[in-house]
C-alpha cells in the first residue's frame, strides 16, 4: 500500500492543477469546514478530497445504487443471497457498510486495521456455488474491487447530478485517492485501472456486459421496498424515483426496474435542480454525514 500511496502523492505534486480551494464560482469544488476531523494516520486526511466528500451528507443518496449495482455481478449476488441478512435487515446491511468504510477511511490505524481483519474474517466464510455453477469467495480480489468500483462511481454520478462542483481534477484526484483503500484491502495493482479514463472503460465495460440474475433482482426488490415494519414502502418511492434515476438503462431493464414515467422523471429533475442550487451552499454543519459521529472525534 506504500508504493500505491507514493505514487499517488507524487501525482498530485505534479499535477498542473491548484490545490482544491476553489470556489462554486470558479468551477472548481469547495472545502467545506467541519467540526469533525479524521483521526491521526487515517487512510484520508483534511487534506484530501475523499474527506471533503464523504464528510458531507450528498453521497448517501447514491447508497441503494451502489449497492444494487454491486449484486448485478453474479457471484457478489449469490454471496449477499445466501449469506447476508438481506430480506429481514436490508437497511442494516446499507448501515454496517458505511459504519465499515467510514472506520477504514478516516479512523486511526488501529481501528482501521481492526476493521480490515473483522472484515477479512467474516468474508472468510461467505463463499460458494452460484446457480450458474461459478465458485464465489467474498475474499475475491476481483470482486472486491467491483464493490470499491460501484462506491466511486456512485459518488461521481450523484455529485454530478446533485451538487455539480467536481471538476475533472477533482475526479482525477478522488480516484487516485480510492486506490489507497484498494490497497488496504490488498487488491493487487494489475486489477486496478491505472487512471480515471481506465476507470471508465472498466464501468462501462462491465455495465455492458454483466448478467444479472435472479438473486439480483430479490436482492434489488427488496432494497427499493424493504417491507419494514415502522416506515411503509409508500415512503420509498421518491427515493426509488432517484435511484432508478441514477442506474444504467441496461442495469434498469435487467434488473426490472422499470423506466421512470414523465412525472416521475420531472420530480427527479426538480430534485436535481435544486439541490444543486442549495447543497452548496448549505452551512458546514447541515452538510455532514451524520453517521461521521459515530466513527469519528470532534476536532480540537
Amino acid at each position: 500500500m506504500s508504493s500505491i500511496r507514493g505514487r499517488i502523492v507524487d501525482r498530485v505534486a505534479r499535477s498542473r492543477y491548484p490545490p482544491i480551494t476553489a470556489s462554486p464560482r470558479d468551477g472548481g469544488f469547495q472545502m467545506v469546514s467541519s467540526a469533525l476531523a479524521p483521526e491521526s494516520g487515517a487512510l484520508y486526511g483534511r487534506e484530501t478530497i475523499s474527506w471533503d466528500v464523504n464528510r458531507r451528507w450528498f453521497p448517501l443518496i447514491g447508497g441503494p445504487r451502489a449497492a444494487i449495482l454491486q449484486v448485478c455481478h453474479p457471484k457478489v449476488a449469490a454471496g449477499v443471497a445466501n449469506y447476508s441478512e438481506f430480506r429481514t435487515n436490508p437497511i442494516g446491511r446499507l448501515d454496517h457498510t458505511l459504519d465499515a468504510m467510514l472506520t477504514i477511511s478516516f479512523a486511526a490505524p488501529e481501528r482501521r486495521d481492526a476493521m480490515l481483519k473483522q472484515l477479512r474474517a467474516i468474508h472468510a466464510r461467505v463463499r460458494g456455488t452460484t446457480a450458474e455453477g461459478e465458485k464465489y469467495r467474498a475474499n475475491d480480489p476481483e470482486l472486491q474491487y467491483w464493490v470499491l468500483a460501484t462506491l466511486v462511481d456512485t459518488t461521481f454520478e450523484v455529485e454530478r447530478r446533485y451538487v455539480g462542483e467536481m471538476r475533472r481534477a477533482d475526479r482525477e484526484r478522488f480516484f487516485e485517492e480510492s486506490k489507497l483503500m484498494a490497497g488496504a484491502f490488498g487488491i493487487p495493482d494489475e486489477l486496478i485501472p491505472e487512471d480515471l479514463a481506465a476507470f471508465r472503460s472498466y464501468m462501462a465495460e462491465r455495465f455492458a456486459t454483466l448478467e444479472p440474475t435472479d438473486e439480483s433482482r430479490e436482492i434489488t426488490r427488496v432494497l427499493m421496498r424493504p417491507g419494514l415494519r415502522w416506515i411503509p414502502d409508500q415512503s420509498f418511492v421518491p427515493l426509488n424515483w432517484v435511484t432508478a434515476e441514477l442506474l444504467p438503462r441496461r442495469m434498469r431493464r435487467l434488473l426490472d426496474v422499470g423506466e421512470l414515467n414523465p412525472a416521475e422523471l420531472s420530480a427527479v429533475r426538480g430534485a436535481r435542480l435544486m439541490a444543486r442550487t442549495t447543497l452548496p451552499r448549505l452551512h458546514g454543519i447541515l452538510s455532514v454525514n451524520p453517521w461521521n459521529q459515530r466513527v469519528l472525534r470532534t476536532a480540537a
